[in-house]
């Protein structure tokens, strides 16, 4: 395939994970050929025909809590002339609405055929790391905590309980004491610090290293003028971190790999 559908590819891959955890699974369905086959983590999930799949996320879909997905990365890993295999990995994270916490790893493959100019989709794998995930009994959504599952939970109720405050004053003379759990991520501007925070931005009279030594752990420099909040990263792709407020912070091309490899570990491990 041509890299424009293969970047399409890629982004549809993504939609259809984003809204099948918003409840929306009708999306992904448009999109699949009418011999697709389903291979999910239940171990029921085995299956192949547009009929079959469609019964399945229904049934799924009356347990499913809603969801987003941070630390969003997929990459194409097969392309040929008419078909492409995405690849992803992403941390599955229920919606603030919900009235209990989730977060975990999950991993994908979606194929893709072009088709007279249209993409459908063939194949869909879903999986989780061992101990993930776990469902029990004949339930389709998951009930039981595995132990990845509860690390994120510590860190997330330590993000929760976060009393670290970020102090300084802007350019118009007025003290900021920002909560380091609001702070998407900051930028050295000049010998001033711009913070980009989910109420806006700021720009403080202090260095961008009295930024840092502040903000102390769970923010991460990528450049040397950039720092970002682990907590907040949706997406991870070259050559930009892709914010939960859709915002991209750049990551310098020859540092790319390094940087990756050492986010995906941070927001993985």
């Amino acid at each position: 395939m041509k890299n424009e559908l293969l970047q399409q590819a890629v982004e549809l891959t993504r939609e259809c994970l984003e809204r099948y955890w918003q409840l929306d699974y009708e999306f992904a369905l448009e999109h699949c050929a009418n011999d697709v086959t389903w291979i999910g983590a239940v171990q029921s999930q085995f299956m192949q025909g547009i009929d079959k799949v469609r019964e399945d996320f229904e049934a799924v879909n009356k347990e499913l809590k809603p969801c987003h997905l941070l630390c969003q990365e997929f990459l194409v890993s097969n392309n040929a002339s008419n078909v492409c295999t995405v690849n992803g990995r992403y941390l599955v994270t229920t919606d603030e609405c919900v009235e209990y916490f989730l977060q975990s790893m999950q991993r994908c493959s979606f194929v893709w055929e072009n088709v007279s100019g249209k993409l459908q989709i063939k194949m869909i794998h879903i999986s989780n790391p061992i101990g993930e995930m776990k469902v029990a009994g004949k339930e389709k959504f998951v009930n039981i905590m595995g132990k990845m599952s509860g690390t994120y939970l510590k860190r997330h109720v330590k993000s929760l309980n976060d009393t670290t405050r970020i102090i300084g004053t802007d350019v118009d003379g007025i003290i900021h004491v920002l909560n380091r759990s609001e702070v998407l991520y900051a930028c050295a501007l000049y010998k001033h610090c711009a913070v980009h925070t989910i109420n806006g931005d700021i720009e403080l009279r202090i260095k961008f290293s009295d930024f840092l030594e502040q903000a102390g752990e769970n923010f991460l420099a990528v450049h040397r003028s950039y720092s970002v909040n682990l907590s907040h990263i949706k997406e991870i792709k070259p050559y930009d971190i892709i914010m939960t407020d859709g915002s991209a912070v750049p990551i310098p091309i020859r540092k790319y790999a390094q940087i990756k490899d050492m986010l995906v570990k941070l927001c993985f491990e």
